[in-house]
C-alpha cells in the first residue's frame, strides 16, 4: 500500500513538473484558469482564435457637439472550432463567439438591443465559400446602435478622426485571440449616403489594447495568482475632412480684415489719418467677430487648434499694423523701418504670410 502511494505521489510530482515546465497548467482544470480538464488527445486548444470583419453599411450623426455618432454594420466572425465541443473526459464546452467577445456600444456597454442575434454557419459543402484556413464555423450579426467618438480637435479644420468599433473579449487572453480577416477584410458603402457631408472615409486600420480587471482574479499555476487580461480589438475607419472649404468659410472675413488694415499705409499720413482710423477700427472689429464666429463653430473646446492659431493671428496682426499706424503719427522717430508706410506694409503681409503658411504646414 505504501509502494502504491508513493508511486502515486510519484506521479502527481511528474505531472505537475511536467505541466509547470511546459506552462499548460489552463488544461488541468480547477482550481487553474479556466478550470477546464483537457487530455493531451482531445483537439480543443488555447487560446481559441477567432478572426473579425466588419462591413459597415451606414454613418450618421457626426457632430462635433456630440460624443457619439450612429452606425449600422455587420459582423463576422470565424473559428477553428464547432459552436460546441465534448472532451473525451465527456464534459461539454459552449464555443459560441458571443460568449468570448462581444462589440462595444455607448448604449449599454457590451450588449444591448441594437445587436441582433448572431446567425451561425458550418463548413460544410453548402456553405464553403464562406471559410477559409481551417475554419468550422462562422458568425454573422447585425449591429444598429450608437457609438462613442473622441473628438481630436487639434488640427481642425483640416482634422482626420478616427471611428473606432471595439470588439472587448470575456475572458482573459491566455484563452482566446481576437485578429482582423485578412481573407474577408473589413470593408464599408460606398458611398455611405447618411455620412454628414465635408467628411470621407479614407481607409480601415487595426490596433490592439489591454486591460488588466484587478477586481477579477484567476490561478494559472500553483505560485501565481494574477487579474484577468482582457483583449480589446479595435477596428478603425479613418475619417477624413474636406477643410478647404470649411478654412474659406471660417477665415475669409478675418483675412479680409487683415488686408484692410494693411490698406491704412497706402493712404497719406498728414491728409487723411481720419480715413486710417476709420479702416483701422473697422479691422479690428472684424478681426474679433471672425474670432467669436470660430469660437461658436467649436463650442466649448479644451484644446488649442489651428483655428484658434489662425483667428489669434489676424487679431495680432491687425494691432500691429494700428500700433505702426499711431507710431507713424508720432513725431518721434523710434523705429524708422516700420514707421516708413512701404516697408510697414510689405513687413506686414510679409510677416503675416510666413506665420499663416507655418500653422497650416505644422
Amino acid at each position: 500500500m505504501k509502494k502504491i502511494n508513493g508511486f502515486f505521489l510519484l506521479f502527481v510530482f511528474c505531472v505537475n513538473s511536467f505541466a509547470q515546465n511546459n506552462n499548460d497548467y489552463k488544461y488541468l482544470g480547477e482550481p487553474y484558469y479556466p478550470e477546464q480538464f483537457l487530455q493531451e488527445k482531445d483537439s480543443l486548444k488555447w487560446p481559441i482564435e477567432f478572426d473579425i470583419s466588419i462591413d459597415v453599411k451606414d454613418i450618421k450623426n457626426i457632430d462635433l457637439n456630440k460624443d457619439e455618432f450612429f452606425s449600422t454594420l455587420l459582423i463576422s466572425s470565424y473559428s477553428n472550432y464547432d459552436t460546441s465541443y465534448t472532451s473525451i473526459k465527456g464534459d461539454t464546452i459552449e464555443l459560441l463567439h458571443e460568449e468570448f467577445f462581444d462589440i462595444y456600444i455607448k448604449e449599454n456597454n457590451l450588449k444591448g438591443d441594437a445587436v441582433s442575434s448572431p446567425i451561425y454557419y458550418k463548413n460544410t459543402e453548402n456553405y464553403k465559400y464562406l471559410f477559409y484556413e481551417k475554419f468550422k464555423t462562422k458568425s454573422v450579426k447585425r449591429v444598429e446602435a450608437p457609438f462613442d467618438i473622441s473628438w481630436d480637435l487639434r488640427d481642425f479644420p483640416f482634422d482626420k478622426q478616427q471611428l473606432k468599433y471595439k470588439f472587448i473579449t470575456t475572458v482573459d487572453t491566455s484563452i482566446i485571440k481576437l485578429r482582423p480577416s485578412l481573407k474577408f477584410p473589413s470593408s464599408y458603402n460606398t458611398p455611405l449616403e447618411n455620412l454628414k457631408d465635408g467628411f470621407n472615409v479614407e481607409g480601415i486600420s487595426y490596433n490592439y489594447k489591454y486591460n488588466n480587471d484587478n477586481s477579477d482574479l484567476i490561478r494559472t499555476s500553483p505560485n501565481t495568482t494574477r487579474s484577468i487580461v482582457t483583449e480589446t480589438l479595435e477596428i478603425i475607419l479613418a475619417l477624413d475632412r474636406e477643410g478647404s472649404w470649411l478654412f474659406l468659410k471660417l477665415f475669409l472675413g478675418g483675412i479680409l480684415s487683415f488686408l484692410i488694415s494693411c490698406l491704412v499705409f497706402l493712404i497719406p499720413l498728414k491728409t487723411e489719418f481720419e480715413s486710417k482710423v476709420t479702416l483701422a477700427v473697422g479691422a479690428i472689429f472684424g478681426a474679433i467677430g471672425n474670432r467669436y464666429y470660430v469660437d461658436s463653430v467649436l463650442p466649448g473646446l479644451q484644446v488649442f487648434t489651428k483655428a484658434d492659431a489662425v483667428s489669434n493671428l489676424v487679431i495680432f496682426m491687425v494691432f500691429f499694423n494700428i500700433l505702426v499706424m499711431i507710431l507713424q503719427k508720432s513725431e518721434k522717430t523710434n523705429f524708422p523701418y516700420f514707421q516708413s508706410p512701404k516697408n510697414a506694409f510689405y513687413y506686414s503681409l510679409y510677416v503675416f504670410s510666413i506665420i499663416f503658411l507655418g500653422i497650416l504646414i505644422y
